[in-house]
């Protein structure tokens, strides 16, 4: 077994293991002619090579029990699907207590939408069969009833990242109920989100872990773009960016964003801006990479292009006062995006967050249709959430911005659970 997929799996069964997310699942990734997948009662956190199984079709039936049933679901939903690399079995709290309903779970969410499906449904029954129907048609995952789900992806990076999503879209159906429940998002805005996402930031992602990972096949000259350079140059370019940097793993890991989701942007001077790049993730983001914009036109320099939600940021930014800005994807706030209503603060928090926090109506990421929208609704609110996808928020540099999204997810917390 190769020792980096070894580590590979390692990494990300701990970090599902550590959330509750695996308690009684299983993580595979495909292998030439077959899976690797862990086996019962695996110590994810410092995985043995032993604890992890190749199974094919010659050896699967000697399996017994729940492994072999798991197994046999894993190795065909991987085998199967033409992207898929990896794929588990997830069992966190939330996610049990909706497969045990047995009906599908709307797209409620842009999130859900791109990586986890249209509509993520629930097999009839928890046999290969069933699961590989439920799981098909713009769809990377499926319920297992009274079970879990099945969350597929290109990476068990991407696994990871629609695990917590799924997870994050299963509480938000049961904590939104008693305030009005939440909105579905209109199946056309979460056909044309798959399929964008499958095409476009899924590959780049998996592109930039290959990379890093040292597996990423070596490109033709004729299929090189034109070479471009960094248009980060001065020593104040170079702090911020590096400040940038580091305020979107510090969003990592208190869950403001998942995966590659979000983006950050920082006023450099009236004319300005810089901005993170479109699809990448933050832990291997580099500073070098952030994107320069021009606010008034959009126009972009730099390594990679510019964050398609550049436009909110713009307008934000020619804000008075306003030095940055944050679109995240927070837990609790992207269920009150889910409902699709404003909220009124609760008190403890007014005094940074004032009394309501307006929502924007929905519009497809990256539009005209959704800048209009935020504009119309901020008003002078420090934060507005977007509706089915998350929430925007402006201070006067990055730690005020920061600060105010932890204000606003705990505001959130406290309103749902109240």
């Amino acid at each position: 077994m190769n020792e980096q997929t070894l580590q590979n799996i390692s990494n990300y069964a701990g970090m599902l293991a550590k959330k509750g997310y695996l308690r009684s699942g299983f993580v595979a990734v495909k292998e030439e002619d077959g899976i690797l997948i862990t086996v019962p009662k695996a110590q994810y956190e410092s995985l043995k090579e032993e604890e992890v199984k190749f199974v094919n079709d010659k050896n699967i039936e000697e399996l017994e029990g729940n492994f072999r049933a798991a197994a046999v679901i894993l190795f065909c939903v991987v085998r199967q699907g033409k992207d898929v690399g990896a794929a588990a079995i997830v069992d966190s709290e939330s996610i049990l207590d909706f497969s045990t309903k047995r009906k599908p779970l709307a797209p409620i969410l842009d999130d859900l939408a791109q990586v986890c499906g249209i509509s993520i449904k629930s097999a009839a029954k928890n046999v290969a069969s069933e699961v590989v129907t439920a799981i098909s048609g713009l769809r990377n995952s499926c319920f297992l009833p009274d079970a879990g789900a099945v969350v597929t992806g290109r990476t068990l990076d991407e696994v990871f990242t629609a695990t917590l999503v799924l997870d994050k879209a299963c509480n938000a159906e049961k904590l939104a109920g008693k305030k009005g429940g939440t909105e579905s998002m209109k199946k056309l805005n979460a056909v044309l989100e798959h399929v964008v996402y499958k095409l476009k930031y899924s590959k780049k992602n998996t592109q930039q872990h290959m990379e890093n990972e040292g597996d990423a096949p070596k490109k033709d000259k004729k299929d090189k773009k034109e070479e471009r350079v960094t248009a980060i140059v001065t020593d104040e370019e170079k702090r911020i960016a590096a400040a940038i940097k580091d305020t979107g793993v510090r969003m990592l890991d208190e869950n403001l964003v998942q995966g590659t989701w979000g983006n950050i942007a920082v006023k450099l001077d009236d004319k300005f801006m810089l901005a993170t790049p479109s699809g990448l993730d933050y832990v291997l983001l580099k500073p070098e990479q952030i994107a320069k914009v021009d606010m008034d036109t959009l126009e972009w320099t730099g390594l990679d292009k510019a964050t398609s939600e550049k436009g909110i940021h713009a307008v934000l930014l020619k804000g008075e006062g306003v030095g940055a800005t944050i679109h995240s994807h927070p837990f609790y706030g992207c269920i009150l995006a889910a409902m699709n209503k404003a909220m009124p603060v609760p008190e403890k928090y007014q005094d940074v967050l004032g009394k309501e926090i307006p929502c924007a109506a929905a519009a497809l990421p990256g539009t005209k249709g959704l800048i209009k929208n935020v504009s119309a609704a901020i008003g002078d609110a420090p934060a507005c959430f977007l509706a089915h996808h998350g929430v925007i928020a402006r201070g006067k540099d990055l730690e005020d911005t920061l600060n105010i999204c932890r204000a606003l997810e705990n505001a959130c917390r406290d309103y749902l659970t109240e």
